[in-house]
């Protein structure tokens, strides 16, 4: 996840860090950390859930990320593709319910659909069975990482590496894991034991740079990464993690090369869009900050940093409005972010608004208590405030035209009263 720091001048120092556990997972499943086991005539499952040859099922199980109504060229909905996935292993638990291989089986084909509480729930059944299995706590680790379960899953790892001791990719994956937890000592060591375990695992080497780039030291971080990028010139997080530490090291030139790169490979990636927009915003250039991070926004519309970045871009554009619509956005998605908070202070502070914390905190306070989507528009402090000034300002306009209006309708009364003199004297 961006942590940004709020600095002087207008700069934002986009902080680099690890989420490596979905990316690292793809190559970490590239060997096993140990063997699953064989189902009763289904085959061998790997780590993806796939079977062997005799379970195969001609990658009816992959993932639809339109989702689950979306049909392929067989008109074959996602669900029916699951349930095709899933059909072997149920036929072999249905004559085995002790077949702990075919329980990781059919957990795997969960995994494989992101439906990651089935998932674990399954994995869980298969070590019951099986409980020593690294392969199977391997997975089930992974499973956690997902569900946001980190000191469970650490756990996971530990029991497994008392089992299998020099898996790298245990080691690789309780990397990330201290590193969520903020404990970067710990995870800088569990890197060195992932990379003496096996020196050419690229995705060890990315996760020792996220770690260093965490702990601040970016000069080790780069030379990490760039250990990472000789292994696999494609890893795209590798190039994504250089460039934040080159902006960090104050190299924007050289980060945006990176950032380019990385994008090359995956234009997707909204991390990647979001630091190029910072890097843009460090060299004033802010329509192109501005087209990066809504580049960002498109593929992760739920971004707190995204919008903060926007909200900045259109600040220094002078468009206050569209800044304080941005900034109010990531507040809404992420009330805790400190650095949007400020930027949307000094930001009211363009428009003339000075509020301060208490008076807000206090019209916070006032509003009605309505649980409503992040998605649901809500009126912000400043329309409050320009709603009441305007309340305010018609008030006294109709006050002056009703008092206008009395006077014209006194001033008429009474040439007529003259009129209606000069008549009678005639």
């Amino acid at each position: 996840m961006y942590q940004i720091l709020f600095v002087k001048n207008n700069h934002y120092k986009p902080l680099h860090g690890t989420d490596t556990m979905a990316n690292n997972f793809k190559e970490n499943r590239s060997k096993r950390t140990g063997k699953l086991g064989r189902a009763n005539k289904i085959g061998k499952p790997d780590w993806a859930g796939k079977t062997g040859k005799s379970g195969r099922t001609g990658g009816t199980g992959g993932t639809d990320r339109k989702g689950t109504g979306r049909t392929d060229e067989a008109d074959e909905t996602a669900y029916n593709r699951l349930n095709k996935a899933l059909k072997p292993y149920e036929k072999a638990i249905e004559k085995n319910p002790d077949d702990a291989a075919a329980w990781a089986g059919k957990a795997s084909v969960f995994l494989r659909h992101r439906m990651y509480k089935e998932s674990l729930k399954t994995f869980e059944k298969a070590l019951e069975i099986d409980p020593e299995n690294p392969g199977y706590l391997y997975e089930k680790g992974f499973v956690l990482l997902q569900l946001n379960r980190d000191e469970t899953a650490l756990q996971t790892f530990d029991r497994l590496l008392e089992i299998k001791p020099d898996s790298d990719k245990a080691w690789n994956l309780r990397t990330s894991v201290l590193c969520k937890l903020n404990q970067h000592k710990r995870a800088l060591e569990a890197s060195e034991k992932a990379l003496s375990a096996n020196s050419k695992l690229a995705g060890a080497w990315h996760s020792k740079g996220s770690v260093l780039a965490d702990m601040g030291n970016y000069e080790e971080a780069i030379k990490a990464y760039d250990a990472a990028l000789k292994l696999n010139p494609n890893l795209a997080r590798a190039l994504e993690g250089k460039a934040s530490a080159l902006y960090n090291l104050n190299r924007p030139v050289e980060a945006i090369i990176a950032y380019d790169a990385a994008l090359k490979i995956n234009p997707d990636y909204a991390k990647t869009w979001i630091g190029k927009g910072f890097v843009h915003l460090k060299l004033g250039k802010s329509r192109r900050a501005l087209e990066a991070c809504s580049k960002a926004i498109s593929i992760k519309p739920d971004s707190a940093d995204a919008w903060y970045c926007k909200g900045m871009a259109f600040s220094d554009l002078n468009k206050n409005e569209e800044a304080l619509g941005a900034l109010e956005r990531a507040l809404r998605l992420n009330p805790d972010h400190v650095d949007a908070k400020k930027a949307r202070a000094s930001v009211n502070s363009k428009l003339g608004i000075n509020l301060d914390e208490d008076e807000e905190e206090k019209m916070e306070e006032e509003k009605p208590k309505v649980k409503k989507s992040v998605w649901t528009r809500k009126e912000s402090t400043n329309e409050t405030i320009k709603k009441n000034l305007g309340q305010g300002r018609q008030k006294r306009e109709k006050e002056s035209e009703k008092n206008l209006r009395t006077r014209k309708e006194q001033k008429t009364g009474e040439s007529n009263k003259t009129a209606a003199r000069r008549d009678k004297k005639r």
